[in-house]
């Protein structure tokens, strides 16, 4: 009742569990190790925030871990990713771990420095960092079925080194592997060119000619702090985004709210809960693709028809007078199509002088610029690729090799990832990942939330394994194919499958492999409890 009267409409009865988790009302339930001497050694690799919270999660457990780490410093993509303005696109305060709430943010929606300050925030109070091997470059696992462990190979300071395990959990995340455009003469560029996800630290573009190639999220964010320090930053688009206005995104949190949240009991909680039903399962049912809807080209049912015309009418006001720029820069797909990015001033940003959006595709690169395929010679001093990530390549160069040998890349045929729950494999036993097939989000919500039901889980089928006093779990074949099967149907059914609709959710047969069709509320309450009809304990 107190929540649907909060936000002024019904909050299903479902929603009351998850919620008192969520809201810091109730502990998520840990398991109970009833074993004596008993322990599982787990081999954690990547130090982001899905590292650190399975590593907390086996601290709860009083299991034995180690997180390998390749960069020298923990935070993940939020280390690496150093481009000017990356931030989140989710609130903050539904932005953070449910067991770690209460920090102090200074932004509504904070760039990269405050999230990783967070980070370590909370790896230092939760006494993580400890655990934590930097400089561990993890190259591939194998399973020994002799021993029933993994033997995980590590590059390091000090060479290569094989560490045994019972159990590995990857953290490495969908958006670790950057995404160059395969475009000839790229070698040959005489000035800077390089990835937004591997900005240089010293680079200086002040008086540059800047080309940035991509307009999706990276390019939103980084553009509008490019074009006021470039002498010109010409972007080149391949299809245009939906941008979300949204009044907070660039506005600093008040001395009186923070005080609120800080000082006021359950004020907190309940401002985490609105942001919960704001940005979380409300706009998913907006999503699916209604049969009997006429113009299906520009929108999927009547309320995604009215997201477009609420997007299109900021458009038409941003670029009031410019008919040349809205022809470039509406959008023909539906919204949330592709991933539906926050404004920062990106329609300000391309009425600058020195700004000019250009949708000529780049047919190859020349020691002094670019090539349009139009034909025009373009001068530059410094290539920016915001052009995102293989995501459709989970693990990326890591490799694993299960049972008889199998490869893991080779299973999956290279980008068609898929794993019961997206964390288990059938012929890969012991092997947990983290944000895995289909688990990361398109349609609200936070990464965190899902992360924190996965490590849940993980946590339960560990206490599981030791009570048995079984040495393997893995998925049986049938639960992750009729899981495969139901993610597909689902997804087929949402505008995310659009005909003709390219994104980064989509693999190269075009199934959705890296987003999820379902509710928060739904993959909550299917990992709270391991089903072990589906799991095979050995």
């Amino acid at each position: 009742q107190m929540m649907s009267v909060c936000v002024g409409e019904d909050v299903p009865a479902e929603y009351v569990a998850v919620l008192r988790e969520e809201m810091g009302f109730q502990s998520p339930t840990i398991p109970e190790v009833t074993q004596d001497n008993r322990e599982k050694f787990t081999v954690i690799i990547g130090a982001g925030l899905s590292g650190i919270a399975a590593a907390i999660q086996l601290q709860r457990l009083g299991q034995p871990y180690i997180i390998l780490e390749k960069n020298d410093a923990l935070g993940g993509t939020w280390y690496e990713n150093t481009y000017p303005e990356a931030g989140v696109d989710t609130p903050n305060h539904f932005y953070s771990f449910t067991f770690a709430s209460e920090y102090d943010w200074e932004h509504y929606f904070s760039k990269q420095p405050e999230v990783l300050k967070y980070l370590h925030w909370v790896a230092e109070r939760e006494s993580v960092t400890e655990h934590i091997r930097f400089g561990a470059k993890v190259t591939g696992s194998t399973w020994n079925e002799d021993s029933n462990s993994w033997e995980t190979r590590v590059d390091g300071p000090n060479g290569s080194e094989t560490i045994v395990s019972d159990l590995v959990v990857t953290a490495v995340g969908q958006l670790n592997q950057p995404k160059l455009p395969e475009i000839p003469g790229l070698e040959t560029f005489k000035g800077s060119i390089f990835h937004t996800a591997q900005w240089p630290g010293d680079i200086d573009l002040a008086g540059k000619r800047v080309a940035l190639i991509g307009s999706g999220a990276s390019a939103v964010q980084a553009a509008r702090s490019i074009a006021a320090t470039a002498s010109s930053l010409t972007v080149f688009q391949r299809s245009p985004q939906w941008l979300m206005p949204n009044p907070d995104y660039l506005r600093s949190v008040s001395e009186a709210k923070r005080r609120l949240i800080r000082e006021v009991p359950y004020y907190a909680a309940w401002y985490r809960f609105t942001l919960f039903w704001r940005y979380a399962d409300g706009l998913l049912p907006t999503l699916q693709i209604d049969p009997a809807w006429e113009d299906s080209d520009r929108s999927i049912n009547a309320v995604n028809d009215s997201h477009r015309r609420f997007l299109t009418r900021y458009m038409e006001k941003k670029l009031e007078g410019r008919p040349d720029l809205l022809e470039k820069a509406l959008p023909d797909y539906p919204p949330y199509g592709k991933r539906m990015v926050v404004d920062n001033d990106w329609f300000d940003t391309l009425l600058r002088e020195n700004v000019e959006l250009v949708t000529d595709g780049v047919a190859e690169v020349s020691p002094s610029g670019v090539r349009t395929d139009r034909g025009d010679d373009r001068d530059f001093d410094v290539i920016i690729f915001a052009t995102g990530f293989q995501a459709t390549r989970m693990l990326g160069p890591l490799n694993f090799l299960g049972r008889g040998g199998r490869s893991l890349h080779e299973y999956w045929n290279d980008d068609d990832p898929k794993a019961y729950l997206g964390m288990t494999v059938p012929g890969f036993p012991n092997l947990f990942l983290l944000l895995g097939p289909n688990t990361a989000l398109a349609h609200g919500g936070s990464v965190i939330f899902h992360v924190e039901a996965q490590v849940s889980y993980v946590a339960k089928c560990i206490a599981e394994l030791i009570n048995s006093g079984c040495n393997t779990l893995e998925p049986t074949e049938e639960a992750c194919t009729q899981w495969t099967d139901a993610v597909a149907a689902a997804h087929r059914a949402m505008v995310f499958s659009h005909q003709g609709m390219s994104n980064w959710y989509k693999n190269s047969k075009g199934r959705v492999v890296t987003v999820s069709p379902w509710r928060l509320v739904d993959y909550w309450s299917w990992t709270r409890e391991p089903d072990f009809e589906k799991l095979v304990l050995a």
